[in-house]
């Protein structure tokens, strides 16, 4: 349907100017509704399908009309797409875009001066903890990938930091998209906004399930399809049935290393089996690659398997290696890219056949090896189908029988998404977001604190009763060991500790750690005051965590007797203990970082890839 047809005169004059003459289905939806002058919306529309566009014509229309927007996304890479996206279409206009993912000990007040604002969740909740004078000024507000709150890890920021913004600026206008939200009312009840469900895709999709001893590809329309068995390993024989007709392939693999190994497989095949790409541009893109510095054995990795053709793609690559690798998928000078499962998650890069090696991951959360959810399987799925190339898009797991493809295509293909359900019932995550709310509000009355609790997924989900039990535990906490203390009125007002700790975005166990181990330190000798600090740093529960490899031991072991602990183990929070021994390897990978040894040099002797190293 025409732009002029549904949308404000003003908004169809700047998309037509964008070359925008039609709006898709979701964005008909969002105007019919009324919902591009007013309103909050929450759109559950699957990948490629115009979210992104639907949410920026209200925010246009918005800004306008003197609005303000911050558009919240849950990694730095969805961050730096949208930035150079905005900036182009917006900056011409007159409006001011800006990104920030950066520090979080800021208060970012210059970023009151623009017009877009695009941050990460966890960014802006540290903004937030310093409480800057434009968050009153924001009318709009895009929370995007909102199923994020589901996670374990990263759930209850995004959770706390949406109820927090929206507690700080009631009258901000509401709008979140995702592609896989089952319980979409009450995700929308959340959020105080309407419900909206479009499942239209501009590339059809279709799911299978690819036999391994059968060598078949069992499609959910009950068709099958025999594929030549070329090389004996099933993504690879699926990645050349697509690539022999002009597709491009995604192989999602649970693990790093397996991806790499993935796209060697991948880049050998397409050179035994003369499959025709453009090796010239091929040869620009190794060279493109090797000329990134710090040059790393990582690197040299990836330049190998691009010169075949294929390409791996996960977070130990240095951000500028990842958009690389994504720019030549686009261009078509890679055929295929071998990744990890954050490829999925909001990073704009369709191919005509996904393929999902391993149902498998590991899973932190139980220490084992654990079924993908249907949501996980949707989130990577959607990336099958390039509009304006591809008829369909497909999407095939791996199995090792018929009878198991059988029963993943019954999970995966009819199989129901699970609901978004909160993570905030956390008792460590509880009090970390616990803490920052009484920061922002100290001195705190109890009215204060369930006002904006009442704003979660968790008060809707869980109701009072299940939110009044976790204060207690959490706030004695807090009260005991210095956070927090009480004051007149029955109110609760932050120590200068509890601030601090807040407004650096740190745990609290990690800053009474670091505080206990203070006191300690400079009665430690000298010789191995240094290395003593390192290894509690490695131990905080901030801190990224590394294996040991086996080949690392005796460094490791040589290392640990430098180390006098700044906090007797028996002393250590449980959880802490488990990491005693890789914290003294991150301690080593602290010191030569420090002493500013070569990145290559710290990916070698320690299997820190650069991506990890600067994040």
């Amino acid at each position: 349907m025409s732009v002029r047809d549904l949308l404000p005169p003003e908004v169809a004059d700047i998309l037509t100017e964008w070359g925008i003459s039609k709006l898709f289905p979701p964005q008909v939806e969002v105007a019919r509704r009324g919902l591009v002058r007013k309103g909050n919306f929450v759109l559950a529309s699957p990948t490629a399908s115009g979210k992104t566009l639907a949410a920026e014509i209200a925010a246009l229309y918005d800004l306008l009309h003197e609005g303000k927007c911050v558009y919240v996304v849950p990694l730095r890479a969805i961050a730096s797409e949208k930035y150079e996206s905005f900036r182009a279409r917006y900056e011409p206009l007159g409006f001011s875009v800006r990104m920030s993912v950066g520090d979080y000990d800021s208060s970012e007040e210059p970023l009151g001066r623009h017009d877009v604002i695009i941050t990460t969740y966890e960014k802006l909740d540290s903004i937030i903890r310093h409480d800057p004078a434009w968050l009153s000024e924001l009318t709009t507000a895009v929370f995007d990938e909102i199923h994020f709150a589901h996670d374990s890890e990263r759930g209850p920021t995004i959770e706390m930091t949406v109820a927090k913004l929206i507690d700080s600026n009631p009258d901000i206008r509401r709008i979140a998209l995702s592609a896989t939200v089952a319980n979409l009312e009450e995700v929308s009840a959340w959020l105080e906004a309407e419900p909206i469900s479009v499942p239209w895709r501009p590339v059809p999709l279709r799911v299978g399930a690819y036999s391994r001893s059968g060598g078949v590809i069992l499609w959910e329309d009950g068709g099958e399809e025999k594929i030549p068995r070329r090389t004996g390993m099933p993504e690879v024989d699926l990645t050349l049935r697509s690539v022999r007709d002009g597709g491009q392939v995604l192989i999602f693999y649970p693990t790093r290393r397996s991806a790499v190994a993935g796209a060697f497989k991948v880049a050998r095949a397409l050179s035994a089996h003369t499959i025709g790409f453009d090796r010239d541009a091929a040869r620009e893109l190794v060279e493109s690659i090797l000329s990134l510095e710090p040059r790393t054995r990582l690197l040299e990795k990836l330049a190998e398997a691009c010169r075949g053709g294929a390409a791996f793609h996960h977070a130990g690559l240095p951000y500028r290696a990842r958009r690389t690798v994504e720019e030549a998928f686009r261009r078509g000078v890679l055929l295929a890219i071998a990744a990890t499962p954050t490829l999925a998650a909001g990073v704009n890069l369709p191919a005509r056949v996904v393929v999902i090696k391993s149902h498998k991951r590991y899973d932190r959360t139980k220490g084992r090896q654990a079924p993908i959810t249907v949501m996980e399987f949707h989130q990577m799925a959607g990336r099958a189908g390039r509009p304006g190339f591809d008829e369909v898009g497909e999407a095939i797991v791996v199995a090792s029988s018929r009878k198991d493809a059988e029963e993943l295509l019954r999970e995966y293909s009819a199989g129901k998404i699970e609901p978004i359900v909160s993570k905030l019932d956390d008792p460590h995550k509880f009090r970390t977001h616990l803490l920052s709310l009484i920061v922002l509000k100290s001195p705190a009355s109890a009215r204060d604190v369930s006002t904006v609790l009442e704003r979660t997924l968790l008060y809707i989900q869980a109701g009072e009763e299940v939110v009044s039990r976790l204060i207690p535990p959490a706030l004695d906490f807090l009260v005991r060991e210095g956070f927090v203390r009480e004051v007149s009125g029955g109110r609760l007002a932050a120590t200068m500790f509890g601030i601090r700790t807040a407004q650096l975005y740190v745990d609290p166990v990690s800053a009474l750690m670091m505080a206990k181990a203070s006191e300690r330190l400079l009665s430690v000798d000298e010789k191995v005051r240094d290395a003593s600090a390192l290894h509690l740093i490695g131990l905080l529960p901030d801190m990224y965590k590394t294996p040991v490899r086996s080949r690392e031991s005796p460094e490791v072991e040589e290392l640990l007797e430098e180390i006098e602990p700044l906090i007797p183990p028996e002393e250590l929070p449980l959880e802490v203990t488990f990491s005693w021994f890789s914290a003294v390897k991150m301690a080593a990978v602290l010191r030569a970082r420090i002493e500013e040894a070569p990145e290559a040099l710290i990916e070698e002797t320690y299997g820190v890839e650069p991506g990890d190293l600067r994040s």
